[in-house]
């Protein structure tokens, strides 16, 4: 089987442009998420990591894209420059998101139609600014969104009909997505703590993410080595009791990978329910004494674009050989317990494991070697 690497990411953050600048944030133990207030967002103030408005070179100024669309126009242009990627027929572009651009819906401000809420209207805008031979292929699987973009990535790229491959993950706050939360009960009133006993709920967060995939590597490129997918069917929006669908995705890409893990990157949401299902699952695959982070209490929970912000940073840990703490962790706060990271530490790390869950009984798992 043919192996695939990334070669480049690039992140917007609140933090700002880069994923190097976002990498030493976080080690200096900066987080992203503000109490803000915005009446069309919600009635009340609200903890989030929100992408302010700023006249970053290379922002395109047409107003005929939206506010996500420039951000996403932006982020691929700086993961090109730096890749010096050819966007022919040979290139894959894939698309991660939940929501795309819902904020245009019941929104009287906005000025754009309803139907550029759909994702395609979206992706239409990005393949006519940079003239792409192919169509951009739309991922929308809760919040293993991301994570499941890269492997659908890899598996396309295992074919002769991809050379390499460009997946971006975006998604902004918005209304409808905070409300929802909110009324799951579900919201933090302060930035949250994953993993810690006196968790209360996410915080939500704003990013776009993107990777270079490619079949040759080149310096400080990162293997994937195994993945798995596994869907628990258990409810629409609680994840299960027993891990089943995470242990079964844990379990496939170890399978496939045969390797230690130094580290691993959990989604950690800080809800009552995936913290605990996820300590579960590590149990459960004997994990649970594996060095382990969320970062969440840092950028909020960026939906389509978390599992590629998330890996991103993992591998820039890699790189650096320094394990990333969990913001916000002091008192173990689960069934089993994790062994969380709690002070960034210098290690000769090797490989790292990437968990994600999402609504609807979602699951997947993913194992990266540094070359």
């Amino acid at each position: 089987m043919t192996d695939i690497f990334i070669t480049a990411d690039s992140l917007i953050t609140p933090f700002g442009l880069g994923s190097e600048l976002a990498f030493e944030k976080i080690l200096s133990g900066q987080s992203a998420v503000k109490k803000h207030s915005n009446p069309q967002l919600s009635p009340n103030d609200f903890p989030a990591a929100l992408i302010e408005e700023k006249n970053w070179e290379g922002l395109i100024a047409d107003e005929s894209f939206t506010r996500l669309e420039k951000l996403i126009v932006l982020c691929l242009k700086d993961l090109i420059s730096k890749k010096n990627v050819q966007l022919n027929e040979k290139t894959l572009v894939i698309l991660s998101s939940t929501k795309g651009n819902i904020s245009i819906l019941g929104n009287p401000n906005s000025e754009f139609s309803n139907d550029r809420a759909l994702l395609t209207s979206l992706t239409q805008k990005i393949e006519q600014y940079f003239s792409l031979k192919n169509k951009i292929q739309i991922l929308s699987n809760a919040c293993i969104s991301g994570s499941l973009a890269i492997e659908y990535a890899r598996r396309l790229l295992q074919s002769d009909q991809f050379e390499n491959a460009i997946v971006i993950g975006a998604d902004e706050v918005s209304r409808f997505i905070l409300s929802g939360f909110e009324s799951f009960q579900a919201v933090s009133d302060t930035v949250c703590k994953p993993f810690d006993r006196d968790r209360n709920g996410i915080n939500l967060g704003e990013a776009i993410a993107a990777v270079c995939l490619s079949k040759i590597p080149s310096e400080n490129s990162v293997k994937i080595l195994g993945s798995g997918n596994f869907n628990d069917a258990n409810h629409i929006s609680g994840p299960s009791r027993t891990g089943e669908g995470l242990v079964r995705s844990i379990q496939k890409a170890l399978e496939n990978s045969e390797v230690e893990i130094d580290f691993i990157s959990a989604h950690g949401t800080a809800t009552l329910y995936n913290d605990e299902m996820e300590s579960i699952a590590f149990h459960r695959c004997g994990l649970s004494e594996i060095p382990t982070n969320s970062l969440k209490a840092y950028f909020g929970h960026t939906l389509g674009a978390s599992g590629i912000l998330e890996t991103i940073l993992s591998i820039h840990s890699l790189k650096n050989n320094v394990l990333i703490p969990s913001l916000r962790f002091e008192n173990q706060g689960t069934t089993h317990p994790v062994n969380i990271i709690r002070t960034a530490e210098k290690k000769k790390l090797k490989t790292f494991l990437k968990t994600a869950s999402g609504f609807g009984g979602s699951n997947i798992a993913t194992v990266f070697e540094k070359v």
